[in-house]
């Protein structure tokens, strides 16, 4: 018998099998890392989200009309304290966009519980703090939202 001919196919057969092997190994290292640039950018966008809601916590400890009035937002830091600029200052390392919005609050008269509609309550304020960016042609966004108060009565 001659065995010349199915040593070619095997090596043939055995190539593809390598070929493919390695595609999928490839693959699945660049899905992987293109996932962990995405985990570390939600976890650094995250990270500025939160420093946005403790800098808006900050000034309305200090001052509550720092915090009191309807509109969007930066916060920034000036003369080693915290301020909301009504000016984009730019993107964060480069990449980010921070913006916070607050928002007037009203009550429901017979449960005094928030609601769309009722009477204005100016000692409680709904905060957006929003973070932005693009990776790849794709927006992303991070956003925390919370109520805060006028519980100092400053």
């Amino acid at each position: 018998m001659n065995q010349k001919g199915f040593t070619l196919v095997e090596i043939i057969i055995a190539g593809a099998i390598i070929a493919t092997a390695l595609f999928a190994i490839v693959s699945f290292l660049i899905f992987a890392r293109g996932t962990s640039l995405q985990n570390v950018n939600v976890a650094e966008a995250t990270s500025l989200a939160q420093e946005g809601m403790e800098a808006v916590r900050t000034m309305r400890d200090e001052a509550w009309n720092s915090v009191s009035t309807a509109g969007t937002y930066y916060p920034v830091i000036q003369s080693g304290k915290w301020t909301l600029s009504p000016a984009d200052p730019g993107p964060i390392n480069g990449l980010y966009t921070r913006a916070i919005t607050i928002e007037d609050v009203s009550r429901d008269p017979a449960t005094n519980d928030i609601s769309s509609s009722g009477n204005a309550d100016p000692n409680t304020k709904k905060v957006t703090v929003a973070v932005t960016w693009s990776l790849s042609g794709r927006n992303k966004d991070v956003t925390l939202t919370t109520y805060i108060t006028n519980f100092v009565g400053n």
